[in-house]
């Protein structure tokens, strides 16, 4: 890993920014802030932003440069023991990235189907718009050859921006970030126009303090923060391994949250001005699928007018670009998080591998082709992208903050920093206490909602659904830590080479 660098400090802030916007600052986020009573929800996550999110990113990108290497070699520098854990962190990463490039296939799809939507959408109802997407063009009877053809054109790209390195990354980010960054810009400005923007920002931006004492909403508001930032999932380890030299952490550090954040802003931003100008602000769902694939193609097809097809097709294929541009930069991030490690844990052809990465992963996303897609993409995402990451996040910060001291965290954040400085007591106790705190009450909360309340998952889905593509998968990614470790002290986990015949 220490053989590849980001060659400018340029390329490895977008790069960053690319692997922390997601669907999740485009779509979740709004939604939250819909929720949980706008004003009022940027305001805690602004607070968390600063004393969880911030402190645990610097460390990370640190951590990864102090020993040029990804997550499971840092866990491992800081103490053998641990190793394992670095492990898990990047299956789990793969875990998300299957998901996601379910999704990115899904978003291609809806690139191409966008069109004859607006173009049918003046003779449908409303229901029917909404539910197109998977009444329509997610077969209810089998597998969908167009959805299984998107995403198979998914993987290739995944593998056409992994293929390169760090190199590869920081270009792919060039496209990946900015161009969605300036349709985003597009749709805000084109939101702005209506003629109730105002009460859309309002409804935005003005705090419902009433809602202060809404538990859920200071555990969801902390949460978004861990999420958004891609910080507790090996990618910025990694990234960190491939810092050029001389590179200020904490000023870069402040610049990557600073740009997830105003992001996540401008699409909800885009969110409520569209929903709002359409007459829809009653449909902004928490839920990012939703909002996605149903709410968005009955808004798009109300952008100029019902009956302006062309302009309303127009704004849908940018609109999906956008979207699937933001979800391939975040699936080849948490890929990278985890092929950097294992090529070199036991020698491998990086190229090779990710060929090898990718050709299992399109064999896998061939069920979000068939009519499971839902059900295996609700309940995968709700273990993998939620209880796993809170888990192995709050071991995780608990090793950090437990050697913070030993290995100058602090010192190394602030290696080449001017006058701002990270300062060293507030993020040995963010990390060694705060953070693992709040991990732990969002992990018991979503342990109960799991259980407990009406309409979670064991209320939706059988329970062997819930067992196989939840439960075991997580116990496969928490094993998967343990396994590496012992198979790469077999004695026979690499064959000798052969050696020529003497003539």
């Amino acid at each position: 890993m220490a053989q590849e660098r980001f060659k400018s400090r340029g390329g490895f802030i977008l790069a960053c920014v690319g692997a922390a916007i997601g669907l999740g600052d485009s779509l979740r986020f709004p939604g939250l802030c819909a929720k949980y009573g706008g004003g009022t929800f940027l305001l805690i996550y602004m607070i968390a932003l600063v004393v969880i999110g911030i402190p645990i990113l610097n460390a990370e990108i640190a951590i990864g440069r102090k020993f040029r290497a990804g997550a499971p070699k840092c866990m491992a520098s800081l103490n053998k023991k641990t190793e394992p854990l670095g492990w898990a962190s990047c299956f789990n990463s793969l875990g998300v990235a299957v998901l996601y490039a379910g999704l990115l296939g899904w978003i291609i799809a809806m690139v191409i189907k966008i069109v004859p939507l607006c173009k049918n959408s003046t003779s449908m109802t409303h229901s029917e718009v909404s539910s197109y997407f998977f009444t329509q063009t997610l077969s209810e009877t089998g597998i969908s050859p167009l959805v299984l053809a998107c995403i198979l054109c998914a993987w290739v790209l995944m593998f056409l921006c992994l293929r390169g390195g760090a190199g590869s990354l920081a270009k792919t980010a060039k496209f990946t970030v900015l161009i969605p960054v300036v349709l985003l810009t597009f749709f805000a400005v084109r939101g702005l126009l209506y003629e109730n923007s105002g009460e859309a920002l309002y409804a935005l931006f003005v705090p419902d303090f009433s809602a202060l004492g809404d538990a859920e909403l200071w555990l969801n508001a902390v949460g978004q923060v861990f999420f958004s930032l891609s910080i507790l999932v090996g990618i910025m380890p990694a990234y960190g391994a491939y810092l050029p030299e001389k590179t200020n952490v904490f000023r870069d550090s402040l610049i990557i949250a600073t740009a997830d954040f105003l992001v996540s802003v401008l699409s909800s931003v885009v969110l409520f001005t569209t929903l709002y100008g359409c007459g829809l602000q009653g449909e902004i769902s928490q839920s990012g699928i939703v909002t996605a694939f149903m709410v968005y193609p009955a808004a798009i097809s109300l952008v100029f007018g019902s009956g302006n097809t062309v302009l309303n097709s127009i704004v849908g294929v940018l609109f999906y670009l956008s979207l699937g541009m933001m979800a391939l930069q975040s699936s080849v991030s948490m890929i990278e998080a985890a092929a950097n490690p294992l090529s070199e844990k036991f020698g491998f052809n990086k190229k090779k591998l990710v060929a090898i990465i990718s050709a299992v992963g399109a064999c896998i996303c061939v069920v979000f082709a068939s009519p499971l897609a839902s059900t295996v993409l609700d309940i995968s995402d709700h273990f993998l992208n939620y209880f796993n990451i809170l888990i192995l996040g709050i071991a995780e910060c608990v090793i950090l903050g437990k050697y913070a001291k030993t290995v100058n965290l602090a010192g190394e954040i602030n290696l080449y920093t001017g006058r701002a400085k990270m300062p060293s007591k507030p993020l040995v106790f963010s990390l060694k206490y705060l953070s693992p705190v709040v991990l732990s009450c969002l992990t018991l909360w979503g342990v109960y909602h799991l259980i407990f309340v009406e309409g979670g998952l064991y209320g939706g889905y059988p329970l062997w659904a819930q067992v196989v593509f939840g439960w075991l998968l997580s116990l496969f990614v928490f094993a998967s830590g343990f396994i590496i470790c012992g198979f790469a002290k077999m004695p026979f986990r690499r064959f000798p080479k052969k050696k020529r015949a003497t003539p």
